[in-house]
C-alpha cells in the first residue's frame, strides 16, 4: 500500500522578509521581474542605490513596499502624486499606495435618454497644487473610450483648460461613430459642443459628423 497524505516542510525553512536580504539577494530578486520601459529608470535609480550602498535612496525606495514589484510601482504612483500636490503616504491593507481625493470634484453628464443611465460624461478634479486633470467616458454604436480621473491624467493650470481638453477629445472621439446612423453619438455631440461653445465664447469646432 502507497502512503498519502501531505508531507510538510522542514520547521527548519524560513521565507526571509525582502528587506532584510543582502544586496546581492535584492539585485537577484529584482533582475527576475519583467517590469515594463516606463518603469526602468525608476528601477535603473534602485539598483545603483544598492550597488553603491546608498542608504538614503534605499531606504526611501524600500519605504513602498515589501516586493521589488510592489516598491516600484508605489514609487512611481507617488511621484505621480507629487504632480498634484499630494504628498500623504498612505497604504492599503494589501500595501498599495492609497489613491488621493482631488478636490473640487466634478462629474458632468451627457444624457443620450430620458430615463436611461449615462454613459457619457466629464469628470474634473483638483490637485493640492492648484493644478487640474480630468477622466471620462464616452460610446458610439461600434466603440468609445474611458478612463478615471486620477493623478495620471494630463496635468492643466485651471479648471477651463482641463474641460476643454476633455471636450475636444470627447467630440474627437464621437466624430468616428457612423455619422448620420448613430442618432445617440449625434445627441451626446451636440451638447458636448454645445459646453464647449459656452466655455471659450467661440463658434464650436467643426467636425465631420454632421
Amino acid at each position: 500500500m502507497f502512503q498519502t497524505g501531505q508531507e510538510s516542510l522542514p520547521h527548519n525553512i524560513t521565507i526571509m522578509d525582502y528587506k532584510e536580504l543582502s544586496a546581492y539577494e535584492k539585485l537577484k530578486e529584482i533582475q527576475e521581474v519583467n517590469f515594463c520601459r516606463s518603469e526602468r529608470h525608476c528601477v535603473a535609480v534602485y539598483l545603483n542605490a544598492l550597488r553603491k550602498n546608498d542608504r538614503a535612496i534605499i531606504d526611501e525606495y524600500e519605504s513602498f513596499g515589501d516586493t521589488p514589484r510592489q516598491i516600484i510601482m508605489n514609487k512611481r504612483e507617488y511621484e505621480r502624486h507629487l504632480q498634484f500636490g499630494f504628498t500623504k503616504k498612505a497604504f492599503n491593507e494589501y500595501g498599495w499606495l492609497e489613491k488621493p481625493d482631488f478636490q473640487e470634484w466634478e462629474h458632468i453628464e451627457f444624457p443620450h435618454k430620458d430615463g436611461w443611465a449615462v454613459g457619457n460624461y466629464i469628470t474634473l478634479g483638483k490637485g493640492e497644487n492648484g493644478k487640474w486633470s480630468y477622466g471620462m467616458s464616452y460610446s458610439y454604436s461600434t466603440g468609445g473610450a474611458g478612463y478615471g480621473l486620477g493623478v495620471w491624467g494630463k496635468l492643466f493650470d485651471n479648471r477651463k483648460e482641463s474641460l476643454k481638453a476633455a471636450l475636444t477629445e470627447m467630440m474627437t472621439g464621437l466624430a468616428r461613430s457612423n455619422g448620420e446612423s448613430d442618432q445617440y453619438a449625434k445627441i451626446v455631440l451636440k451638447q458636448a459642443k454645445s459646453l464647449f461653445d459656452e466655455l471659450t465664447g467661440r463658434k464650436p469646432l467643426q467636425l465631420s459628423l454632421f
